[in-house]
């Protein structure tokens, strides 16, 4: 469906006194609404789930001496636990926060051989060690080209009516639907509601539902790691036990 048939869709469907005839580059008020109730829509679902329509994998190889690498140009942000250095075979400790980073930068703790680490800064992915050979990296992202043009073009917004959401079309309209709804003070609780559980079926069946960071790999990644227990992983056994 594009932007246009989807906007068409909800306004027919909630019975809109007006219905466009275009929505990119007309100033009719039902017009505009409905665009702004789609664009935020879309906005939304793809900052809150990692949709496999927008996931990625991006690689590049180490430069001696240099430690920050250039993110991709449509980087939104990175899927944990799929940052690896393919020569040694390990995954990458991160992303850091500051306070950590700088820990790790400045202070005495002796660190392992074995270990890289990394934090995202300044649009840049950035890896201690700093390399001091060439080696080649793989992470997995979420890309921000959330629309494709009619000839398959990636966007990251609407661009013309013709244009269509990367991710589940249907979706998107249900979301939109009661965005639209509240905008013009009308009851939405049901088709909120409807949307929420269709969203929530579709993030069952998108892309795989397990995890490579489940609770034995974890222990046994951190029992090998004795010098600098990895900052973003925590033994949630440890915090239970604490309470």
């Amino acid at each position: 469906m594009t932007l246009l048939s989807i906007c068409t869709d909800i306004l027919k469907e909630t019975k809109s006194s007006s219905i466009p005839a275009t929505i990119i580059g007309n100033n009719d008020a039902v017009a505009t609404q409905i665009f702004q109730a789609i664009k935020v829509s879309i906005t939304d679902l793809a900052r809150n789930y990692q949709w496999q329509e927008l996931q990625k994998e991006y690689t590049f190889s180490s430069v001696i001496g240099q430690a920050g690498y250039d993110l991709p140009s449509d980087f939104d942000r990175i899927v944990d636990n799929t940052f690896w250095n393919v020569n040694q075979n390990w995954s990458m400790i991160g992303g850091l926060t500051p306070e950590s980073w700088r820990v790790l930068k400045n202070s005495l703790i002796t660190q392992a051989e074995t270990v890289e680490y990394y934090r995202l800064r300044a649009n840049q992915i950035i890896i201690h060690r700093t390399p001091s050979v060439v080696e080649s990296y793989v992470y997995e992202y979420i890309s921000k080209y959330i629309v494709k043009s009619s000839t398959n073009v990636d966007q990251t917004e609407f661009l013309a009516d013709s244009d269509v959401p990367a991710i589940d079309e249907y979706i998107v309209r249900l979301d939109t639907t009661w965005r639209w709804l509240k905008n013009n003070g009308r009851a939405y609780a049901e088709e909120k509601a409807n949307a929420d559980k269709a969203i929530a079926e579709r993030i069952k069946s998108n892309g795989s539902r397990g995890t490579i960071t489940s609770k034995p790999i974890v222990q046994i990644y951190n029992s090998m790691i004795s010098a600098y227990k990895p900052i973003n992983v925590w033994d949630t056994t440890l915090e239970q036990h604490n309470q």
